[in-house]
C-alpha cells in the first residue's frame, strides 16, 4: 500500500506538470474546444479509441465506468497511459505533418465492497496547439505585405471519481463524476502589436455506462456496453490583453462570450474476449447542436465515430503478460469551416505491460489523417476573418482598429 501511494503521488506531480503541455499541433484546434481526445489512455489508443465494451481485471476503463466491476481482489490498481500521435493534415495538393506525445491518463481504483467499486482519474478532454504565419498584401501599396503570427496553446482536462455497482451476475452500471477545467490562450502578433485572448473554462460533469457480460465457454465471453453523457454548459472567464513593444501601451479588459458546452453523447460497443485475443468495435454519436460560434463561417456539426480494434496477449497470460493491439477508426470533424466538412481517419497500435503487483503501463501511438475536401480555407482560397470575434466563441471590442486577415489552414 505504501509503495502504491508513493507511486501515485509521484505520477500525480508529473501529471500536473505534463498536462499543461500541448498534445496537438493542428491548425483546426483554434476553433471550438480544440482537438478532442479520442481515448482515455494507451489501451484505448491502441484499439482505435474503442473502450465502451472493454473490461479486464488489470486495467481501469473510465470510458465506461461500469467496467470497474472486473477488478479482482482487494488490491489497488494503478493505470497510467502514454499517448503518441503522428498526424497528417491533407488538403488539395498540400500536407502538413506533426508528431506529438504526452501522458494521457492516470487512474487508481479498487473494490470497495463485494459489489461496489471505485476509482479516481485524470485525463485530457481537448488540446489546442498551433502557430501560423500569414503574409497579406497591403491594399494600395503595390508589393508591400504585412505578416501576422497566430499562436494558440492550452486545452481542457478532467479529474474526478468513477463508481460502479454489480446489480447481478454479468450486469453492471457505473458513473463518472468529474470536474472539467482548463485555459485556452490565443495570440495574434502583428509588428509591435500583440493581442492575447485567454479563456478559463470549467464545469462539473457526469456521464454514465452499463455493461453486460455473456459467457460463451469457461474462458471465452462477449461484453456489450453502452454509455451516455448529457450536455453541460461551460462557465467562462474571458480576458483580452493588447500590448505594444514600441511603447508602454497596454489594455486589459474582460470579454463577453457565446455558449460553449460539453456535448451530449451516446455510444454502444461489443467485445469478444478469450485468453489470447480481444476483438472490439463501437459506434459513438456526439450532439454539438448547443455549441455556438460567433463567427458566421464557422459552425459545429454533430459527430459520428466508428472504431474497431484487436489485441493479442503474448507470453504467459497469467504472469506479467504483454498485450499488443491494433485499431482503426473514422469520424467526421465537429468543426465545419466555410461549409467545408473534414473527415478524420486514423490507425493505431499499442502495448500494455503488466508491472509489479499487477499494475499496468499502457503505450499507444495513433497515426491520424485529417482530410478536407477542396478547401477548409486552404488550396488558394482566401476568406476574411475579423480576428477577435471568432476565438473560442468569444465576442468583444477592440479599442484600436479591427484587423482583417486572410486565414489559410495549412
Amino acid at each position: 500500500m505504501k509503495r502504491n501511494l508513493i507511486l501515485l503521488l509521484t505520477l500525480c506531480h508529473s501529471t500536473l506538470l505534463i498536462y499543461s503541455q500541448n498534445t496537438t499541433n493542428s491548425p483546426t484546434s483554434m476553433f471550438g474546444l480544440g482537438e478532442l481526445s479520442t481515448g482515455e489512455g494507451g489501451q484505448y489508443s491502441g484499439l482505435g479509441g474503442a473502450g465502451i465494451a472493454l473490461q479486464s481485471y488489470n486495467f481501469l476503463n473510465t470510458a465506461n465506468p461500469a467496467s470497474l466491476t472486473a477488478i479482482e481482489g482487494q488490491r489497488f490498481l494503478i493505470d497510467a497511459g502514454v499517448m503518441g500521435a503522428y498526424k497528417v493534415y491533407t488538403q488539395t495538393g498540400t500536407s502538413n505533418h506533426s508528431l506529438v506525445g504526452n501522458l494521457n491518463n492516470l487512474s487508481i481504483g479498487c473494490r470497495i465492497t463485494p459489489r461496489w467499486y471505485g476509482a479516481v482519474f485524470m485525463a485530457p478532454v481537448s488540446s489546442v496547439g498551433y502557430a501560423i504565419t500569414l503574409d497579406q498584401d497591403i491594399t494600395g501599396t503595390g508589393s508591400s505585405t504585412v505578416s501576422s503570427l497566430f499562436e494558440g496553446e492550452g486545452g481542457l482536462s478532467k479529474m474526478g471519481i468513477s463508481t460502479a455497482y454489480r446489480l447481478f451476475k454479468g450486469f453492471s452500471v457505473g458513473a463518472n463524476l468529474s470536474y472539467v477545467t482548463g485555459t485556452i490562450k490565443q495570440t495574434e502578433t502583428q509588428g509591435s502589436i500583440s493581442v492575447e485572448e485567454s479563456s478559463y473554462k470549467h464545469a462539473f460533469y457526469a456521464d454514465f455506462g452499463l455493461q453486460y457480460k455473456f459467457s460463451l465457454s469457461r474462458n471465452k465471453y462477449l461484453v456489450a456496453g453502452a454509455v451516455y453523457g448529457y450536455s453541460q454548459d461551460l462557465a467562462q472567464d474571458n480576458t483580452l490583453s493588447v500590448s505594444s513593444t514600441s511603447g508602454n501601451e497596454s489594455i486589459d479588459e474582460s470579454q463577453s462570450h457565446v455558449r460553449q458546452c460539453l456535448p451530449q453523447f451516446v455510444g454502444a460497443g461489443l467485445a469478444y474476449n478469450s485468453p489470447r485475443w480481444t476483438l472490439t468495435a463501437e459506434y459513438k454519436y456526439t450532439d454539438w447542436s448547443r455549441m455556438k460560434s460567433s463567427q458566421s463561417n464557422v459552425r459545429f456539426e454533430n459527430q459520428h465515430r466508428l472504431s474497431a480494434g484487436t489485441a493479442y496477449t503474448a507470453g504467459n497470460i497469467y504472469r506479467n503478460p504483454v498485450k499488443l493491439s491494433l485499431g482503426a477508426g473514422v469520424s467526421n470533424s465537429y468543426i465545419v469551416i466555410q461549409k467545408k466538412k473534414a473527415t478524420n481517419y486514423y490507425v493505431s497500435a499499442g502495448s500494455n505491460f503488466t508491472l509489479y503487483n499487477g499494475n499496468v503501463l499502457s503505450l499507444g501511438n495513433t497515426a491520424t489523417s485529417f482530410i478536407c475536401p477542396t478547401a477548409c480555407n486552404g488550396n488558394g482560397e482566401s476568406h476574411s476573418f475579423s480576428i477577435l470575434p471568432f476565438r473560442n466563441g468569444r465576442t468583444g471590442r477592440r479599442s484600436n482598429k479591427s484587423i482583417e486577415e486572410h486565414l489559410f489552414l495549412l
